[in-house]
């Protein structure tokens, strides 16, 4: 029993140590602090501050660069865009000469018989020659090539041909012997029954075409012009010349 109690007094004293030393411990840092707070600093020399450097007024005449180069709107760019200048309209060709047929003979240049309109004189044109505001450039059996204010049109024949009905002519009623409508197409010309041989319509070149129904022989002179006739594989082509 004397030991448990001697050893109890022991931890008793040890405890009460501890306690000591923690109020020690306590008190100390206790005093540092107060003794912290109560400290005073000395104040800092802080520098002025820097003057800001001088702003000048805004202008309007500032902004000139922001508005010319404003993505979205580019009327605002003092650079004057001019429109260009609308082109005229472009001019329509004149009314195609009107055709009446085509003169294909060996050895002589093709003639093709035009009018400048319906029911104007006829006349034979070979490539080259100018009818109207119109330039023959080229003809064949189909087609015929025009040239107007430097363009060129080809054409077909047949898209050329007056097919404008002709009017049928009352006949008179008298002692005098009624005369028969003359009718000209592809280049033949009919004639009445008062004529029946002869050069009919010139075609250029100092040629003359031959008429339907000529029946003078072939070398036969007429009025200074003799009658040529060139035998081809479609046929008998026939004109009348100059009388050499």
């Amino acid at each position: 029993m004397s030991k448990l109690r001697l050893l109890d007094l022991a931890l008793l004293v040890v405890v009460g140590l501890l306690g000591w030393q923690l109020r020690r411990e306590w008190i100390h840092s206790h005093a540092r602090e107060q003794a912290l707070l109560r400290r005073s600093l000395p104040a800092a020399k802080v520098p002025g501050l820097t003057p800001l450097d001088n702003v000048d007024p805004t202008t309007a005449a500032a902004y000139a660069d922001v508005a010319m180069k404003d993505l979205f709107s580019e009327d605002r760019n003092p650079n004057v865009i001019v429109d260009p200048p609308k082109p005229e309209p472009e001019k329509p060709p004149p009314p195609f000469p009107v055709a009446h047929g085509v003169m294909l003979w060996p050895g002589v240049p093709p003639t093709i018989v035009l009018s400048e309109k319906s029911g104007g004189p006829q006349k034979g044109y070979r490539p080259g020659e100018s009818i109207g505001q119109w330039k023959l450039v080229s003809l064949d059996n189909q087609f015929v090539s025009l040239e107007w204010n430097g363009k060129e049109f080809k054409k077909r024949i047949d898209e050329l041909i007056d097919r404008t009905p002709v009017p049928e002519v009352a006949q008179s009623v008298g002692p005098s012997r009624a005369a028969a409508p003359a009718t000209q197409q592809l280049g033949r010309q009919s004639l009445s029954s008062e004529q029946k041989s002869g050069p009919g319509l010139d075609v250029g070149g100092g040629q003359r075409a031959c008429v339907a129904g000529d029946d003078a022989p072939a070398g036969a002179v007429v009025d200074g012009m003799r009658k040529v006739v060139t035998a081809t594989p479609f046929g008998n082509n026939c004109h009348w010349e100059a009388a050499k």
